[in-house]
């Protein structure tokens, strides 16, 4: 039998006839995509609505509500729900003009997400829902399938380091702002984009953003992006407001699993945890089936040597920063930042100035500091993983071989010029558009840009 009642279906066609022109929007695709404990379930529709989202109990539900929406011939895959929370999904018009979806779930789900995003053909609104246990299984992520974009090997048996650069806010958040207007999510995004840039022409490096637009990511998402892509490290980017109009320069923070270490990082931790409304702990690690002691010793123990690697991480940072921005903390601060919270990846978040002083304003919305701060943000990183390079990467061959040619001479790596396209780019290298999407992280059909630096996989 279909997931979606045919009898409604026709109703809808049926309505339609009755009521005269068309409503004003169809769901013309829905996709299911599962993976680390997360359900999401992507629908475009072709014209901008206004959608809303509760859950009921007794039996357990997800209602979607869409305004002035048909469902059309839209309908996912009789098993596109397996081994997900949903056990299928119902339709039905309302007011005879808003659709109604209803995900029937097979246990209590925890906070359901949902975001929008204009496209060229309409709007794409994704609805995310995670299992009720806040946390997932070590094992299950130490043993998960290939993810969506795997680090491809630099040369023969090493591999780059894997970054993920996390532009915070974005969409319906746009987190702090200046007198003038300048809004974080925007400053923050060119920036990431430059650090991304930047760890893409170091060799032993790929660096991908978190969002490549200005859309909203909830703050967990984005650390199961990065664990997907498999980073070995993970920074997220903003600008922040306070209070007073005098504090300028920048704040690099790492997790502090006992609570902030000044009263500022409290106070900025607190402020961005709210601004996405997490829930929780937020913490994106289980050990479900283990007693509680060993649950919370691995945890610790993996906490602790995070912990130590952002600290140390976050200092050479800071050093790099200092040469094109003022310092606002000289120390690595620690807070609870809610988008640090994952103890398998070492993770810093940096402020890099202040919103609310009127020259930080400035700073921030001008091109030539978000580039200085990109690629400063980027030579620390570099430095960190030059002095400390994880297991099996170019830069761990290259220091116990110095001098030695790389085996297989590492991957080959092209800088977009003005008139150049995917396409053309793809058939001058002789591997596939698809192929060289997945390689690049260009999801969501985000442009390139002249200048930035694309990898070229083996054909």
């Amino acid at each position: 039998m279909s997931l979606l009642c045919r009898g409604l279906t026709v109703c809808l066609g049926l309505m339609v006839l009755v009521c005269g022109p068309a409503l004003a929007g169809e769901v013309s695709s829905i996709q299911v995509r599962h993976g680390d404990g997360t359900t999401v379930v992507d629908l475009q529709v072709s014209s901008s609505t206004d959608p809303s989202l509760f859950t009921l109990e007794n039996p357990q539900r997800l209602v979607l509500d869409l305004p002035g929406t048909t469902l059309g011939t839209a309908e996912p895959s009789s098993s596109a729900f397996d081994g997900t929370v949903i056990d299928g999904v119902r339709s039905g018009t309302r007011h005879g003009r808003d659709l109604r979806m209803v995900f029937d779930l097979n246990a209590a789900p925890g906070r359901p997400e949902i975001d929008t995003e204009s496209t060229g053909r309409g709007e794409h609104i994704r609805v995310s829902l995670t299992s009720s246990d806040p946390i997932r299984t070590l094992a299950d992520q130490q043993s998960a399938s290939t993810p969506a974009h795997p680090a491809t090997p630099a040369a023969g048996g090493v591999r780059d380091i894997v970054v993920a650069i996390d532009p915070g806010h974005g969409g319906h958040d746009p987190g702090a702002h200046g007198d003038n207007g300048v809004q974080e999510k925007t400053v923050v995004l060119g920036i990431a984009r430059q650090v991304v840039a930047t760890l893409n022409r170091t060799p032993g490096f790929d660096a991908f953003l978190t969002r490549t637009g200005d859309y909203f990511i909830p703050l967990e998402k984005r650390v199961d992006i990065a664990r997907r892509h498999k980073a070995d490290f993970f920074v997220s980017i903003h600008a922040n407001t306070v209070s007073s109009s005098r504090p300028r320069g920048t704040m690099v923070f790492a997790l502090s699993p006992h609570g902030a270490s000044s009263t500022m990082a409290s106070w900025m931790a607190a402020r961005e945890n709210h601004s996405s409304m997490v829930g929780g702990n937020g913490t994106p690690l289980s050990l479900k089936g283990r007693s509680k002691e060993i649950r919370q010793t691995l945890v610790d123990l993996s906490l602790e040597s995070k912990i130590s690697d952002s600290l140390s991480a976050g200092r050479d940072l800071l050093k790099q920063i200092g040469k094109v921005n003022r310092i606002f903390k000289s120390s690595v601060e620690q807070a609870n930042f809610a988008v640090l919270r994952s103890p398998d990846i070492p993770s810093l978040l940096v402020e890099t100035d202040f919103l609310s002083n009127a020259a930080g304003e400035r700073l921030l919305a001008s091109s030539s500091f978000q580039h200085n701060m990109g690629r400063a943000i980027a030579d620390g990183i570099e430095d960190h993983f030059t002095h400390l390079p994880p297991m099996g990467s170019l830069l761990a061959w290259q220091k116990e071989h110095p001098g030695e040619p790389v085996p297989g001479g590492g991957r080959n790596r092209y800088t977009v010029r003005p008139g150049d396209s995917l396409s053309v780019i793809a058939a001058r290298h002789d591997v596939s558009t698809r192929t060289l999407k997945q390689a690049n992280h260009l999801a969501g059909g985000r442009a390139i840009q002249p200048g930035d630096t694309l990898i070229i996989p083996s054909a």
